[in-house]
């Protein structure tokens, strides 16, 4: 008789809120995380003499089986959880006896076992073929680990990668001034780089644009950039003061695109179209650098020279606001979700918090804390030059620092669309962070 297969298909995919064990007899990982998963099988047709499956698991010298009662012909649904992360052996049995299955039973099905490394958010796929000389059917089944709260992934794209930012299209956009190109990376880790029109322009800030564009600012070029989701449409803008040196942008409440002009001192705002208007700081040489819409609807800023805060209303009345810590060098600065306004403090390794009113209060965090984004966690993250990682900071002050898998240097930070916090690194690469 002409023997047949039985496939079983496993797919290990990572999937957010899975509950997480500790405890050998658990069945967790050799790396003592004790992540655990759960694993569907779905029978399509179960053979027409099928009564029971059996699932054998082996990891870490230890064994253990699952038993699954099947109804001759018809689709079952049956689910194997706590499953442990790390090697593990699977083999599958399918017997024509009723569950549960003596040990002194003989299979119907047999199959060689396949061993595996299955790890929080790596795809493995197995594939068993179980020989009788019979009809058969086909198995498949799915499962899910998590992802352990904060472990990073590099994807190598980029040469000088400097800011990063959430698209429009829900896509990760960052630039690289390195190779003169705005770079699209999706949240699975798939990047392309599109060059800008004006060579060695040095693009810099970006950000999702009110039109569905992305816009970005170039800081040689002096220009102001906007691309198509798709890379293959740019336009660009120049700034009306010549050399401003244009840092960081963002999409204000008015529909308008405001940015900050290191050189010029000034504050700039452009149109989707394309007309300027540019607000002169009240410190001379201010050197503003980070830029962001506060819980207010007012657009704020850091200036880096000055060592201050500022706020700028829709219509161009700036205020500015003293740090209490004299040369503080404030870099990047975001809204967070108390209702404050966070930001970096690069020369002096702090974090600061401002009320819409104005009141600083700073809290100790890293070497030279870079650029800040508000994570979907509820904290802040930072990216620490430094120390070449990414910092955590909550919103009462309490700083914690996660070193990058090799030596870095982390400059751009933003939350993403999968609620992972992503980052840029200088050397060429762009990271991903669960919190």
């Amino acid at each position: 008789m002409k023997p047949i297969r039985l496939v079983l298909m496993t797919a290990f995919v990572a999937m957010s809120g899975m509950a997480c064990g500790v405890g050998s007899n658990n069945g967790s990982g050799g790396d003592g995380t004790g992540d655990l998963g759960t694993v569907r099988l779905d029978l399509t047709t179960a053979p027409v003499d099928a009564r029971c499956a059996v699932i054998t698991i082996g990891a870490g010298g230890m064994t253990s089986q699952r038993q699954f009662s099947l109804v001759p012909g018809q689709p079952a649904v049956f689910d194997m959880s706590n499953l442990p992360t790390g090697m593990v052996t699977l083999s599958e049995q399918v017997f024509t006896v009723n569950c549960p299955v003596a040990a002194t039973q003989t299979p119907t099905w047999t199959a060689d076992p396949v061993t595996v490394t299955l790890a929080a958010g790596v795809p493995v796929n197995v594939t068993f073929a179980l020989t009788r000389t019979d009809v058969g059917g086909q198995v498949t089944v799915g499962s899910s680990f998590p992802t352990p709260a904060n472990a990073i992934t590099l994807f190598t794209i980029g040469t000088l990668n400097e800011l990063i930012a959430t698209g429009p299209d829900d896509n990760l956009w960052f630039t690289d001034s390195g190779s003169n190109s705005i770079g699209r990376i999706t949240p699975a880790g798939a990047g392309t780089l599109f060059s800008i029109p004006t060579a060695s322009s040095q693009p810099l800030g970006v950000t999702p644009g009110p039109d569905g564009n992305v816009w970005f600012t170039e800081l040689i070029g002096n220009k102001i950039g906007q691309v198509s989701v798709s890379g293959t449409a740019f336009r660009e803008f120049t700034v009306p003061t010549a050399s401003s040196q244009p840092e960081l942008i963002v999409t204000g409440r008015d529909g308008n695109l405001w940015f900050t002009e290191q050189n010029a001192s000034k504050i700039g705002r452009v149109s989707t179209s394309g007309t300027f208007a540019e607000f002169p700081t009240p410190t001379a040489s201010s050197g503003p650098i980070g830029i962001a819409v506060g819980p207010d609807g007012n657009i704020w800023f850091t200036e880096f020279g000055a060592g201050k805060i500022g706020r700028i209303t829709s219509s161009g009345t700036i205020t500015e606001f003293n740090l209490p810590t004299a040369g503080a060098g404030p870099g990047g600065i975001c809204a967070g979700p108390d209702g404050n306004l966070w930001f970096t403090e690069f020369n002096v390794g702090r974090i600061g918090r401002a009320t819409p009113g104005g009141s600083v209060v700073e809290f100790t965090g890293g070497t030279e804390p870079g650029f800040i984004a508000s994570g979907s966690d509820g904290n802040l993250w930072f990216t620490d030059e430094g120390n070449s990682s990414i910092g955590r900071i909550t919103t009462l002050g309490a700083v914690t620092e996660f070193a990058l898998p090799a030596s870095g240097f982390p400059i751009g930070i933003a939350a993403g669309p999968d609620g992972n916090v992503w980052f840029t690194e200088f050397g060429g690469a762009v990271g991903r962070i669960h919190p």
